[in-house]
């Protein structure tokens, strides 16, 4: 049984009983009998008529998890589709309903210390950085970078924090720009110019138009058009919708998964959402989301199933368990 159910579960959307035939070898009244078993046993569901049915995992996460461990050469690819920057799929309603009570909280200069610290470390971390949080607490508090690790990982540290305390004294959405300006701020430093995560001047705060992206070990394709102008344009359509949701950690979700999506910058698309999806729950009085003691690896597998499947159910829970975290290591309502 367990071939059957490793084969399923490589399929986030879906096998047909065809597919599933031809890859296990089998006769078509042994998979019936098997498949039989496994829907009485709970451990695959099964959707659709006729020759659009199909097989699927019973724990979707786990068949996500086991299609994105495959190499990206063994995956489908994935072109740009723009009907992903609309509001769904988003939260579920119950996840976006979930921390109501979480209004009327006030980021106090004390409490943004706390924040700082954890957002700079934890969203360097997801980049790739490597430093702790006792190191970017030394680093921010008393200005001491950390010995031996790399003196770009400081950087990618400290613009995370200038970028942050520059949007919660300009907090708004328009505000984009030049939070990745200082997101991926090189310093014109010569010991920068080739390091991971920094762009020159000309490149900061401003929407692709001519650079293509690749997304490392995805078979998605962002958009590239051009001399159109159009990335700009979506850029600013992603904003305008945001601040049209009504539900701020509705909002929030979107903000985080559709600027990543539609990777409107050379580079820091992810760090540029990661900041700016704390827009509408800081606008609504509710705690920051900072990230801390985020799962790298379910975060990467999350974002893959968004750009590649269209897919958010593992993106829902790494927020939800996120922003459980956040809230509750800066003393907000649950």
């Amino acid at each position: 049984m367990n071939d059957l159910l490793d084969f399923v579960g490589g399929f986030p959307q879906g096998v047909s009983a065809g597919e599933i035939e031809r890859h296990l070898k089998i006769s078509r009244t042994t998979l019936t009998r098997r498949l039989k078993e496994a829907l009485q046993a709970g451990t695959i569901t099964v959707t659709g008529k006729g020759p659009a049915t199909r097989y699927h995992s019973a724990d979707p996460l786990a068949a996500l998890r086991a299609y994105f461990a495959r190499p990206h050469t063994d995956r489908t690819v994935a072109p740009y589709r723009e009907e992903l920057l609309d509001v769904e799929p988003g939260l579920s309603l119950e996840s976006a309903r979930r921390f109501d009570r979480a209004s009327g909280y006030t980021l106090t200069r004390r409490e943004l210390g706390k924040f700082l610290v954890d957002f700079s470390c934890a969203s360097s971390v997801l980049e790739g950085g490597t430093y702790s949080l006792l190191d970017t607490q030394a680093l921010i508090e008393y200005g001491e970078k950390s010995a031996g690790k790399p003196l770009e990982d400081a950087f990618l540290v400290l613009n995370h924090k200038e970028a942050f305390e520059y949007l919660h004294d300009h907090m708004s959405l328009d505000s984009i720009y030049k939070v990745h300006d200082l997101l991926t701020n090189d310093h014109e430093l010569p010991e920068m110019k080739d390091a991971a995560h920094f762009l020159p001047k000309e490149d900061r705060g401003v929407a692709r138009e001519y650079a293509d992206v690749d997304i490392r070990f995805s078979t998605y394709l962002p958009p590239f058009r051009p001399g159109t102008g159009y990335i700009k344009a979506m850029l600013e359509k992603v904003l305008a919708t945001a601040q049209a949701i009504g539900n701020p950690v509705q909002a929030a979700f979107y903000l985080l998964t559709r600027i990543a999506y539609l990777q409107p910058f050379k580079d820091g698309n992810k760090r540029t959402s990661r900041a700016m999806c704390n827009v509408p729950l800081v606008q609504a009085s509710m705690p920051p989301i900072s990230f801390v003691d985020f799962g790298k690896q379910d975060y990467i597998v999350s974002m893959l199933a968004f750009y590649e499947l269209g897919d958010v159910s593992l993106a829902e829970q790494c927020f939800v368990q996120a922003y459980e975290k956040s809230i509750s290591r800066l003393g907000g309502p649950t």
